[in-house]
């Protein structure tokens, strides 16, 4: 790989206090969940050369949930397209293809997923690449392969992100099976964020707006004040955030 790492992910602006100890917190249960789609995603990033993965379900564009991330970054770049709206992701979801993003710098990546690009780049990430995961016909989610350098894959690493993305398609659906079937009624997502959910019902009723549009808000919310969309949400519900009917304005 030529090009320069970017970035310095080891000390990323505005992180968090204790954020970096929830994220591998979160990553280690999640491999404690789903142990052959983590073990999968490790062998992945081996052969493709690549620094972080994460396996994300969607049901709709803007309804996700992070499964697996193999580190702290790779949580971020879910984060930022859960937030943004768009991405990678979304589009390999939407379009049922893989979406090859060699170099976040790349003006014409900025105007496809203007909300999401230059902070990935920005974030320390030079290559984002989506792989759609397939139950049958249907595609569930998405398997994200990230670098720090800017660069495409080589044939053989992109045939090996294929054939991994149909391997994790059918290891998570085991899993998510065995769970479902478990005596224990199976374990907690690591990466849930319930807080998400019960702040866009909040917000929904305090401005009086659908679900749809109450979740446009807490996003734009949160990528305006440059914080995890969980974040703003938590701040929801504990009411030390209350938006307002007022366009624009929010207490």
């Amino acid at each position: 790989m030529d090009a320069q790492s970017r970035g310095d992910w080891q000390d990323p602006p505005q992180s968090p206090e204790g954020s970096d100890k929830d994220s591998a917190d979160r990553g280690v249960r999640a491999a404690i969940e789903l142990p052959l789609t983590a073990e999968l995603c490790v062998k992945c990033i081996s052969l493709t050369e690549v620094d972080g993965a994460a396996v994300t379900i969607l049901s709709t564009s803007s309804a996700r949930e992070l499964m697996y991330a193999t580190d702290a970054l790779a949580q971020h770049l879910d984060e930022l397209q859960f937030t943004s709206g768009d991405g990678p992701c979304v589009d390999a979801f939407l379009s049922g293809s893989p979406v090859l993003c060699n170099d976040t710098s790349d003006p014409l990546h900025g105007k496809s997923w203007p909300g999401f690009s230059s902070d990935a780049e920005r974030a320390g990430v030079g290559g984002v690449y989506a792989f759609p995961l397939r139950g049958g016909p249907r595609v569930f989610g998405v398997l994200e392969l990230y670098r720090r350098t800017a660069g495409a894959l080589t044939q053989f690493q992109l045939d090996a992100a294929l054939s991994f993305a149909d391997a994790i398609a059918l290891s998570l659906l085991d899993e998510l099976s065995l769970e479902e079937a478990s005596d224990t009624r199976g374990m907690t997502n690591a990466f849930h964020r319930p807080e998400v959910n019960q702040a866009v019902g909040m917000i929904a009723v305090q401005l009086k707006v659908t679900v749809t549009e109450a979740l446009s808000r807490l996003r734009a919310t949160a990528y305006l004040s440059d914080r995890p969309i969980w974040e703003v949400a938590g701040d929801v519900v504990a009411r030390r955030r209350r938006f307002s009917s007022e366009e624009g304005e929010d207490d």
